[in-house]
């Protein structure tokens, strides 16, 4: 988006930056695609004590600084992780208007995703559930004890976790418009307390053109190879695919799991775990792509399974798999099927459900017609340049105010 904007409007980009050989907080900056990117390079291990998860104050004063002296219209928020969520009331401090885009469930939710570390879905928003999955993402911070004291003390805990969703909420009461990029993830946001009339659904605008190269399957041919395009974390529902495609009944089969595993709440070896499930299997970890290899990726597949245990809140890959005429498999869950309608334009399964997961993959590659008419359907993908608009005309909306 930053790139769409630049050929005639000014881009600032205030964004945390990777640690490496960097000293914490030490800022850079550098022109990319015409948009000027300022990093903040920090330490996320560098914790005073638990608000310092949430509440950087020498962030803070890093973005009010960097704020005077740009002078931007207005400060538009895509993700505080990692940075402050007192950046909100500095910029409202300085009159600027505040649009946030909540790309997933942080910060109320302090995992960012509303799953649990069985897999269990947070249907709803409960302090002694939060306790329980940050004891793993405190371990190993530079000040452990004060961490681990803070959330294994119940009580206590229950009190820094209280005085976090209050901060979000008084911060949040700063911002002049949120948006979220479908209706499903918009009212998650209203159960966890944001009003619906302070949302605007916009959905995520991509540029594919480079996929309209990529060579359609031919009429009739058999679904035989399945692909997975993501990050391998526990929530994305890997396991979930790997299991699946263990119990598939038709041979010939084969399953490319593509993606980086990175750490995840204290969990270090979930590609090793994945390798041993998948050992004796036609299983292919092929590892993480850049996006110039998205065409001979998805090239080089028949469908496209995305198996997610938590809400998710859009679904790019299913648009990708949509512009090259790939069937897809989704999960129940989040906002996929607003993009996918089971039996018309691809195939829906329970969440978690191993079984009926098989059965799906079986049923596309038993019945090549119904895999082309599925692929066929497809579904509308948002052009970039109308995201863009869409986005310029909120923008004056809430300048305007």
């Amino acid at each position: 988006m930053a790139r769409a904007l630049a050929p005639d409007q000014q881009v600032l980009v205030f964004s945390r930056g990777l640690l490496g050989a960097r000293k914490h907080l030490e800022v850079t900056s550098a022109i990319e695609d015409n948009a000027e990117i300022t990093r903040v390079h920090v330490n996320l291990r560098a914790l005073k004590d638990y608000r310092s998860v949430y509440q950087r104050d020498e962030v803070d004063r890093l973005f009010r600084d960097y704020l005077v002296e740009k002078k931007p219209d207005l400060v538009h928020i895509h993700h505080l992780g990692g940075l402050s969520l007192g950046m909100i009331p500095v910029a409202h401090s300085l009159g600027l208007p505040v649009i946030f885009t909540l790309h997933d469930h942080a910060p109320i939710c302090p995992r960012g995703q509303r799953i649990r570390n069985d897999k269990r879905v947070c249907r709803t928003l409960e302090l002694e559930d939060c306790l329980e999955c940050l004891k793993p993402q405190c371990a190993g911070q530079t000040l452990p004890g004060k961490a681990a004291m803070y959330l294994l003390a119940k009580e206590r805990g229950k009190r820094y976790l209280t005085e976090m969703r209050l901060a979000i909420y008084q911060a949040f009461l700063q911002v002049d418009r949120f948006i979220a990029p479908s209706w499903s993830h918009r009212q998650r946001l209203a159960e966890a307390g944001i009003p619906e009339d302070k949302v605007a659904v916009l959905p995520y605008g991509l540029d594919l053109r480079a996929l309209e190269a990529v060579p359609r399957r031919p009429a009739g041919a058999p679904v035989r190879r399945f692909g997975y395009l993501g990050t391998l974390i526990p929530s994305k529902g890997v396991e979930d695919l790997i299991k699946a495609f263990k119990r598939m009944q038709t041979p010939g089969c084969s399953l490319h799991i593509h993606g980086e595993a990175v750490p995840y709440h204290g969990l270090v070896d979930y590609d090793r775990r994945l390798v041993e499930m998948a050992r004796a299997a036609e299983i292919s970890f092929c590892g993480p792509y850049q996006p110039e290899e998205l065409g001979r990726v998805l090239a080089e597949l028949d469908a496209v399974v995305m198996p997610s245990r938590w809400y998710e809140s859009f679904g790019i890959t299913i648009r990708e798999a949509f512009r090259v005429g790939r069937p897809v498999i989704v999960s129940d869950i989040g906002a996929f099927t607003e993009a996918i309608t089971h039996l018309q334009n691809g195939l829906v399964f329970p969440a978690g459900d191993v079984f009926a997961l098989a059965e799906r993959m079986d049923l596309l590659a038993q019945d090549p017609a119904l895999a082309e008419r599925l692929a066929a359907a497809g579904g509308p993908v948002e052009p970039l340049a109308d995201h863009r608009d869409k986005l310029l005309a909120l923008y004056r909306e809430v300048l305007r105010k």
